[in-house]
């Protein structure tokens, strides 16, 4: 599946089709915030008690990037908890239903006010939330984006990576490689079939799938810090054929370069 062709899969998804990704409970997405939380905290303090229940306190500043983030619900989760959040969806309508998520929110009570700019030579529709901690981006999570830089605490990837096929992994894992800051945490989940093999979307993978050299392994990139296992239950008997796996990675230290001093005795 190309990135043009997001929209009707989307699309599908959105009328009632096949779910493939698309997960709505709420139970399901307090157990990922759980483990996402717990290795983010850890990353932000150096460490956190697995049963500190004051931790929401800890998020403010913390900036966390969600690509192909289409309407999920986590993204508005993020902010109840404090975090500063950017998600990134190449479909319009994806991005209009994740304003609707924020109705309501408003200064008066009503629906939140959303200022519109046109980025990167009108490429990209951006969308800033009245509150300053929620930007939604219109565009291409492949093309290049200086500006977003070394700029995340966290990345949050549900299925991401899964959804896309293989020539397409490479570029996108160089982006989150580069807009990541340095010792910062990606909590990523994809699906593990009982019968691994190259089907999908969503494709199975495991850690040695994640960590070749042109996805997010290599001495520019990512560590593997820790896998999650099972992190909850998928809808629909998909349990039956599949799990829903977690898997934590922290970007290695940019190198720096070797100054010369040229400077006389």
């Amino acid at each position: 599946m190309k990135m043009s062709g997001w929209a009707g899969t989307w699309e599908d998804i959105r009328n009632g089709g096949n779910p493939r990704w698309k997960i709505t409970s709420e139970e399901c997405h307090e157990k990922a915030y759980e483990h996402f939380q717990k290795f983010v905290l850890r990353g932000q303090q150096g460490s956190v008690d697995d049963d500190d229940d004051d931790d929401d306190n800890n998020n403010k500043g913390v900036s966390v990037l969600c690509p192909l983030a289409g309407d999920d619900p986590f993204v508005r989760l993020l902010y109840e908890k404090g975090y500063s959040v950017t998600a990134i969806d190449l479909v319009a309508e994806a991005i209009e239903a994740m304003k609707e998520r924020f109705d309501g929110d408003g200064d008066d009570g009503k629906n939140s006010c959303w200022t519109k700019e046109e980025q990167g030579g009108g490429d990209d529709i951006v969308w800033k939330h009245e509150s300053g901690r929620v930007t939604l981006i219109v565009g291409d999570a492949l093309k290049k984006r200086p500006n977003l830089n070394n700029s995340f605490d966290a990345v949050y990837d549900k299925d991401s990576f899964g959804a896309l096929p293989i020539q397409l992994r490479k570029p996108f894992c160089q982006r989150i490689s580069e807009y990541t800051k340095d010792d910062g945490i990606l909590y990523l989940e994809c699906k593990l079939r009982k019968q691994h093999d190259d089907s999908g979307p969503p494709f199975s993978l495991k850690r040695e799938d994640l960590m070749e050299d042109d996805n997010y392994g290599g001495s520019e990139k990512f560590e593997y810090v820790e896998g999650l296992g099972s992190v909850y239950d998928l809808p629909n008997n998909m349990n039956a054929m599949m799990q829903q796996t977690g898997h934590v990675l922290r970007r290695r230290r940019r190198s720096v370069p070797a100054t010369t001093d040229t400077a006389t005795p």
